[in-house]
C-alpha cells in the first residue's frame, strides 16, 4: 500500500525534516506513526497526500509513484484516502448529514447514491440518531465521528488518521482508536499519527518510531518485530 525508499525532505537551511527514511506498509495494516514534535511526522504524512515532495527518494501509494503525479491527477488520487485531522473540520453551517455527503457532492455523486451511503457510514460510527444535529451541538468526540464518517464515506482503501485523539477526552480516545481498529479488520489500512503512548501500548498495532527524521524503531510494542 505504502512505499517509502530512501526519502529525504529539505525545507531550508536547517536540518532535514525527514532523513533517508525506507519504510513499507501493507494492505490491511494498522500503523501507528509516533515521534516527538518536530519528529518529521507530520512531512511524512503531507508526503503521503502529495502535499509536498520530496527532496530525495520515492514515495509509493497502492503501486503509484507520486513523483509522477500530474498536478491535474493528485485530487482524483487523494479520493482514494480519506483522512481525518485532529481539529475535525467540520462544516458549523451543516447538520451531520450534510457535513458527510459533502465529502460525495464535491466528486459529483448522484443525489440517490449519497441518500444510501451517508446514513450506512453514520450508522457505522454510531451517530445515525444525530443526522439532523449541527457541530456545536456535539460532543468532541462525537465531532471526531462525524469526520470519521466522512473519511470513510468514499470507501477509501487507506486513511489517513493526525492526531485524531488529540482533542477529546482519554474515554472517548480509545473508542475512537477501536473504531478504526474495527474499521481496519474490514480491510482498510490504518495509518495513525499520535503522540498517546497509552493508546499504542493499549491497541498494540504495529509502531514506528521517527526521531529526528529517521527511523528509529518499527514494530509491535513489546512483540518481536521491534528493532532499535
Amino acid at each position: 500500500m505504502v512505499e517509502l525508499v530512501n526519502v529525504s525532505k529539505s525545507y531550508g537551511k536547517g536540518p532535514l525534516a525527514l532523513d533517508d527514511v525506507s519504510l513499507t506498509v501493507e494492505d490491511g495494516e494498522f500503523v501507528f506513526i509516533v515521534g516527538s514534535s518536530g519528529a518529521g511526522k507530520s512531512t511524512l504524512l503531507k508526503l503521503l497526500l502529495r502535499e509536498e515532495e520530496p527532496t530525495g527518494g520515492k514515495v509509493l501509494v497502492d503501486g503509484v509513484d507520486l513523483g509522477r503525479l500530474t498536478r491535474r491527477r493528485i485530487p482524483y488520487f487523494r479520493r482514494s484516502i480519506g483522512v481525518v485531522f485532529q481539529d475535525f473540520r467540520l462544516i458549523p453551517q451543516m447538520n451531520v448529514f450534510e457535513n458527510v455527503a459533502f465529502a460525495l457532492r464535491v466528486t459529483n455523486v448522484s443525489t440517490k447514491e449519497i441518500k444510501r451511503r451517508v446514513p450506512y457510514v453514520l450508522d457505522l460510527v454510531g451517530l445515525l440518531p444525530k443526522a439532523k444535529r449541527f457541530p456545536e451541538q456535539l460532543s468532541g468526540g462525537e465531532q471526531q465521528r462525524v469526520a470519521l464518517a466522512r473519511a470513510l464515506v468514499n470507501n477509501p482503501s487507506m486513511i489517513i488518521a493526525d492526531e485524531p485523539t488529540g482533542n477529546i477526552d482519554p474515554a472517548m480516545s480509545f473508542e475512537i482508536v477501536e473504531l478504526l481498529s474495527e474499521i481496519n479488520k474490514c480491510g482498510t489500512t490504518v495509518i495513525m499519527v499520535t503522540h498517546e503512548h497509552e493508546l499504542v501500548s493499549r491497541f498494540r498495532h504495529r509502531t514506528v518510531v521517527i526521531d529526528r527524521g529517521r527511523v528509529v524503531a518499527d514494530g509491535k510494542i513489546g512483540g518481536k518485530r521491534a528493532r532499535q
